[in-house]
């Protein structure tokens, strides 16, 4: 139980990739608190799903841009479980496909408040008490996209890009209170989503690519943030870790 009585708050925890951590955390032995943002995924399922493994776990809806609500799901946390020791900044708005000379501005401020400004406020909500208790787990959950950058996807890969600088001031500024601050940097994924718009023969033409020869599941970024969450990663932070088979060499 790497995680006993660990409280984790995980940020658009209701589908996917941020479903798959709730789950891993909740299995060994954290106390969960999943987010949804707007109306994306099933929290009731996701819920259930962890209770009745053993697991425990609070859903809150809060849109994770707006400070006030930003602090609403925090002192939610607090009150049921008492404090929040890890926080995973997962949450990623809807990414537009646009070459640079259709965006607007609007586009690329909607992927830096999805991004930065919610991993910002909710940093800013959970430091100080991880501050005073002197332990702390800050997980981001990135792209290898920031590496190998689509021509559509301009907004979203600087505000990734973005989350790097971000993260690594604050291992900086906050390891002297034994808070680590990490990323995680998955590839192509197989979430539901995914698996929805992807044919077999795109598959198979990604996995050739891939040393690995396969692509990436859900539980494998989830076991990633596990080894951050824990005391197996104590002595590493400012750190990022792409999990995708080999198709990105850091």
């Amino acid at each position: 139980m790497l995680l006993k009585n660990k409280i984790a708050l995980i940020t658009g925890s209701v589908r996917g990739t941020g479903a798959g951590i709730a789950r891993v955390f909740a299995g060994e032995g954290a106390k969960v608190v999943l987010n949804q943002v707007k109306e994306e995924g099933h929290p009731q399922h996701v819920l259930e799903g962890i209770e009745s493994a053993g697991g425990q776990a609070l859903f809150v809806k809060a849109d994770i841009t707006d400070e006030a609500q930003v602090a609403d799901i925090v002192r939610q946390a607090e009150a049921r479980f008492g404090q929040v020791d890890i926080l995973v900044n997962n949450y990623a708005g809807s990414i537009p496909q646009k070459l640079f000379q259709d965006t607007t501005w609007a586009d690329w401020q909607y992927q830096l408040d999805t991004t930065v400004k919610a991993a910002f406020l909710c940093a800013q909500a959970v430091l100080p008490g991880m501050k005073a208790r002197r332990w702390g787990r800050i997980i981001s959950i990135n792209t290898i996209g920031i590496h190998q950058p689509n021509p559509n996807y301009h907004a979203y890969t600087s505000a990734k890009t973005a989350m790097l600088g971000f993260s690594r001031n604050l291992a900086v500024e906050f390891g002297q209170y034994n808070i680590t601050v990490n990323t995680v940097s998955p590839g192509l994924t197989l979430t539901q989503e995914v698996q929805d718009m992807l044919t077999q023969e795109t598959q198979a033409r990604h996995e050739s690519k891939v040393p690995l020869r396969r692509t990436g599941r859900v539980e494998d970024t989830a076991n990633a943030a596990l080894f951050f969450a824990s005391e197996l990663s104590s002595f590493v932070t400012g750190h990022y870790l792409p999990v995708c088979g080999g198709q990105v060499l850091e």
